[in-house]
């Protein structure tokens, strides 16, 4: 009784007041601010389209610039991978040629040594490449180390975060499926899958594919979606639609699958747990083109002439249609989940619910737009490049006291700043592990080493034509600071002094 009588009472209260509303609706016509999620910084990377200097910004301030490239980056198309771990960023410019931007020390390397008809990169280091020749090299921050012309024709390349690099070939009936891991020049793994069809469709419908994502390395044989292992190239998934596959996008996590059909105007689901068909999302038209969301939030696809179809993923259902041109680069979801579009030579950032207009970035499509998260741009505090002190223990270096102040007459002279007696330039120092001739074993110790949360990077230096590459700590402030970190390591080290 006593619940049903409170439960009057609120009824009656609700019917006062002019009723209950849920909490999180809203005004007929309010939009809710959208808002970015936690995690590392959101930035956003602009490049005037006729090439210049890289800027980057913190997201949502496009106005202030936090970071930009020591050198001119030419013109860029399209960004193939990124490492968080070096802070490299390769990208393909307009002439097709691989490009590689250090977004710790805003240096740029064009290498334009091959004429490239496909670019991968899993790290941003180390860049893969398909020659028009048939060949396949590597470019590394050393330069391009490493060539392999395989026995079958290469139809699409794909660099899964191990170092290795995986190669696709069709021929008539099969897919080939084989991996190669640098210097070496013999396959190590290999799987061959049946594949139906006109080898010509099969060859071109290998090139609408989601890549590598997670453990996973997804692609499409003509009517086929077919996942391999990328640690054994076991096959993981074979699906087949029964009509040519346009174009595959997978989620961050690549749990689910969105195929986009030849001349069909619905998407089809692909679980690859359920290893099928679990869903089907109408478009308004067929779609040539696929791009996902970072975050997994929402879909894009490109629809007839500008139209650009946007695809909630939390409901599997078309949100409305956006105008604008579909690039390399744009349109984009943004960090906050707006879509950034162009109109003419504006980039206007579409809400992410309504798609109203919320914000117009004045001759922002006269530029290649990229967003990464990624904390490296902060500034960093001073006292990290100093030696912790504890309050019971004596400084690490011990320096000579310092001089009593000077009186008299001539006092003044010791204060002004004399050239003669300013102070020489503080020495700093550096924790070297190993000096190696292969790359590969190089990465492998650095991955190796951690020391109070301090990771070892790889420099390289020309010795007579040959690469060395040489695993290193710092620079420390001190020699006392450096020997104390290679102590730590537990490996054998050396201090020299000046920087790596």
């Amino acid at each position: 009784m006593r619940t049903l009588f409170a439960s009057a009472l609120v009824l009656l209260a609700c019917g006062v007041a002019g009723g209950c509303a849920d909490r999180s609706s809203r005004p007929s016509g309010a939009e809710a601010a959208p808002t970015i999620p936690g995690g590392p910084d959101p930035l956003v990377l602009r490049l005037s389209r006729d090439g210049g200097t890289l800027t980057a910004a913190r997201y949502p301030v496009l106005d202030t610039t936090v970071w930009r490239s020591a050198t001119r980056v030419p013109p860029l198309t399209q960004v193939i991978g990124f490492g968080p771990e070096d802070g490299y960023l390769a990208a393909v410019d307009s002439g097709g040629s691989p490009v590689r931007i250090d977004l710790r020390l805003g240096s740029v390397t064009t290498s334009r040594t091959d004429t490239v008809r496909s670019l991968v990169s899993a790290d941003g280091g180390a860049i893969y490449g398909l020659t028009q020749s048939g060949e396949v090299t590597r470019y590394t921050p050393s330069g391009g180390d490493w060539r392999y012309r395989p026995s079958n024709p290469v139809d699409a390349l794909f660099a899964p975060l191990d170092g290795s690099v995986i190669l696709v070939s069709a021929s008539e009936g099969e897919v080939m499926v084989r991996r190669v891991r640098p210097p070496n020049q013999a396959v190590s793994d290999s799987v061959s899958i049946k594949a139906s069809g006109d080898l010509e469709v099969v060859r071109r419908s290998i090139g609408a594919t989601a890549g590598t994502v997670g453990d996973r390395l997804y692609f499409a044989a003509d009517e086929r979606v077919i996942a391999v292992r990328t640690r054994d190239l076991g096959v993981a998934l074979n699906v087949d639609l029964g009509d040519p596959i346009t174009a595959i996008a997978a989620t961050p996590s690549g749990d689910r699958l969105f195929v986009a059909l030849e001349d069909e105007s619905v998407l089809r689901i692909v679980d690859r747990f359920e290893e099928g068909v679990t869903g089907r999302i109408r478009l308004p038209a067929p779609a040539s083109a696929l791009r996902m969301d970072p975050m997994g939030r929402m879909l894009l696809a490109r629809g007839t002439g500008d139209s650009v179809y946007v695809v909630s993923l939390g409901g599997d259902a078309v949100l409305g249609v956006v105008q604008s041109a579909w690039r390399g680069d744009l349109p984009l979801v943004m960090a906050d989940g707006s879509i950034a579009i162009t109109r003419g030579d504006d980039v206007v950032l579409a809400h992410p619910s309504t798609l109203s207009d919320m914000r117009t970035i004045a001759g922002g499509a006269k530029q290649f737009w990229h967003t990464l998260r990624w904390n490296g741009l902060r500034p960093r505090a001073a006292g990290l490049d100093q030696p912790v002190q504890f309050r019971n223990s004596a400084p690490r270096d011990t320096a000579p006291p310092p001089a009593a102040a000077p009186t008299g007459p001539d006092s003044t002279r010791a204060t002004r700043g004399d050239s003669a007696g300013a102070p020489a330039a503080p020495s700093t120092f550096t924790v070297s592990f190993a000096a190696l001739l292969d790359e590969r074993q190089a990465r492998a110790l650095a991955g190796r080493i951690r020391v109070e949360g301090l990771v070892p990077r790889i420099t390289t230096t020309d010795r007579d034509g040959t690469t060395v590459y040489r695993v290193v700590l710092g620079p420390f402030p001190s020699r006392a600071e450096a020997d104390r970190v290679g102590k730590l390591s537990g490996q054998n080290y050396w201090v020299f002094e000046g920087a790596p």
